[in-house]
């Protein structure tokens, strides 16, 4: 205070320019022009008659407290960027109506960022209100007691997840075949009471035949479920976990959860590992978030449910997809059962839906036959007249006459055999498959054994390609046991009398 005295004393009462005050008092020439100016402010005036502690306090008044800005709400961000068309940009715009002296555009993304890391949300992306499903099977299982049999069987877990509000569906099923997967997604739409845009799986076989970065080929089943409920399937890529991270994640905690808790209770079925299952569920979404309020169930009434897409006003019912090709009688054959196409189709690739009620046929993408489904195993056949050619007649030479011709160069029982298969349906295009069949036994076997075995299954009343495929074998079987113990004579084949003591005579 000395010096800041002497300094104000030197310009006042002496009249000295600023660098010969600086000169007189040892200091800078800057610091001069400051005590100077501050004194100017402060409205002293030489000669100073008040204390050092007042002067101090009148040139160096303390700062003004700054008021902090208003924090943005960063848990309401993290909501409001899962809805659709939500940009950080955006939510900082309307921060800023809102609060005007507020933090600037690059503080908000930094505090966002901060944000997720202390709450331990890692996300890959930001998942949008209502737009994904992620799909995939449990690794742990549940096992149950098969009451026919007493054999453990495991119950595998299907675990569906919203990634946006992190609400999960599981169910359990005997196997993880493409009739149960289809049917989880069906039971997980339902769950939802809506469907998501997108529906992202894994590559397993029952989703994806062909994996491809850009073109995966889907299963066909697959496809066409997703087709119903207006979904589009996206496959995650193959070893890059985080493209369904939310389900990963939930497939940890059902195996935590849920398996875990429910790993010393013994089950004898399905249905009450099903029940067991939504008790389980019903604590995970109702248990409250470790950082955040509420809870899956709240976040998902939030989030996810005003987004969804609404269901379907019918339920998808399963259909397999078979690849084939129509054969030479004009019938595809599936599951054993066989049903015809016009005959002018023979031998063109085709693909076959099976449904519970019905069987398509399609060549390329036209229906080009459609039979309710059979299931009577005494008359696998179903025909259309209107898709044979005139006068029941096979295409490409194949007929009636031309079989009974072949079965005569073998012999009568064969003819009259292969006669009585012909008259046994109601169209003998249908049996055609079965002379085929025989036709191709006969180069394998002697006449003689075919005749044997035509007789036999007459006599037995078998009309049946199968049943006398079995006859036919244990004629061959009888025929070779016969052959070996008939006592071959010859004049170059020894006797007894050719080993020790087989010609001694008493």
């Amino acid at each position: 205070m000395l010096k800041t005295r002497e300094i104000l004393r030197l310009k006042n009462e002496v009249g000295l320019s600023l660098r010969e005050i600086a000169q007189a008092c040892n200091c800078g020439k800057t610091t001069v022009s400051e005590i100077l100016k501050r004194a100017e402010k402060a409205g002293i005036t030489w000669p100073i008659e008040i204390s050092d502690k007042q002067l101090m306090s009148l040139l160096y008044p303390p700062a003004e407290t700054r008021k902090s800005p208003s924090e943005p709400d960063m848990e309401y961000v993290f909501h409001e960027m899962k809805k659709k068309n939500i940009t950080l940009m955006l939510l900082w715009e309307e921060y800023k109506e809102k609060h005007p002296d507020g933090i600037m555009y690059t503080q908000f993304c930094d505090r966002y960022r901060k944000f997720k890391k202390d709450n331990k949300i890692s996300l890959h992306k930001e998942h949008k209100a209502g737009e994904e499903m992620e799909v995939d099977w449990a690794g742990d299982t549940i096992t149950y007691v098969d009451t026919h049999t007493g054999e453990l069987k495991p119950a595998y877990l299907f675990v569906a997840v919203l990634p946006a509000s992190s609400y999960p569906f599981v169910y359990a099923y005997g196997d993880t075949k493409i009739a149960n997967w289809i049917d989880a997604h069906v039971r997980a739409y339902e769950y939802f009471g809506g469907v998501p845009k997108i529906t992202i799986p894994d590559n397993t076989k029952t989703a994806v035949i062909k994996p491809d970065g850009v073109d995966p080929l889907l299963n066909k089943s697959y496809h066409e479920m997703a087709r119903h409920y207006r979904t589009t399937i996206i496959p995650a890529r193959a070893g890059k976990p985080k493209d369904k991270a939310a389900d990963e994640n939930m497939v940890g905690n059902v195996s935590r959860r849920i398996i875990a808790a429910l790993r010393n209770r013994q089950f004898f079925s399905l249905h009450e590992i099903n029940q067991a299952i939504a008790g389980e569920l019903e604590k995970l979404i109702n248990r409250p978030f470790q950082k955040m309020d509420g809870n899956r169930k709240t976040a998902f009434e939030k989030i996810d449910k005003p987004c969804l897409q609404p269901l379907p006003a019918k339920r998808y019912e399963y259909s397999d997809w078979k690849e084939t090709k129509v054969a030479f009688n004009y019938h595809v054959e599936y599951e054993g059962f066989f049903y015809s196409v016009h005959y002018s189709y023979v031998n063109r690739p085709c693909s076959v839906r099976a449904t519970s009620k019905t069987i398509e046929v399609y060549i390329g993408s036209e229906r080009v036959a459609a039979h309710p489904r059979n299931y009577n195993p005494f008359k696998r056949y179903t025909t259309l007249e209107e898709h044979m050619p005139d006068e029941h007649k096979a295409v490409y030479g194949w007929s009636t006459e031309r079989f009974l011709s072949w079965a005569d160069k073998t012999g009568p029982n064969t003819r009259e055999f292969i006669k009585r298969i012909l008259e046994s349906r109601e169209y003998p295009v249908q049996s055609y498959r079965a002379c085929m069949g025989i036709m191709r036994l006969c180069k394998s076997y002697p006449v003689e054994i075919m005749e044997t075995a035509s007789r036999e299954a007459l006599d037995k009343n078998t009309c049946s390609f199968k049943y006398f495929n079995i006859i036919l074998k244990q004629v061959a079987v009888n025929y070779s046991k016969v052959k070996n113990d008939r006592i071959i004579k010859h004049e170059n084949v020894r006797g007894n009398g050719a080993y020790a003591g087989g010609g001694i005579h008493a």
